[in-house]
């Protein structure tokens, strides 16, 4: 089970921001460090989610279908950190 809901805001990010050195900058971390995160849920999935292009990023089906899981899942945390 991917556990480590830091790997998903980064794909999050990723995606938001069409580009990995956007999302690196926003997140405060390194862009090789963005790309490595990509990689792990990438090699965990056994799939592609992300596929890039000169003028940013697509997603693959796959990576739609995490997309609209991470980002329930991002909106249930923060509902859960409002109501504690």
């Amino acid at each position: 089970m991917l556990k480590d809901f830091t790997k998903l805001e980064t794909f999050l990010t990723v995606v938001r921001e069409r580009s990995f050195s956007r999302a690196s900058a926003k997140l405060g971390i390194s862009q090789p460090a963005v790309t490595q995160q990509i990689k792990f849920i990438e090699n965990y999935m056994e799939c592609s989610v992300i596929e890039r292009k000169k003028n940013g990023i697509k997603l693959t089906a796959e990576g739609e279908e995490l997309y609209k899981v991470a980002s329930r899942l991002e909106k249930e945390i923060q509902l859960a950190e409002q109501d504690i």
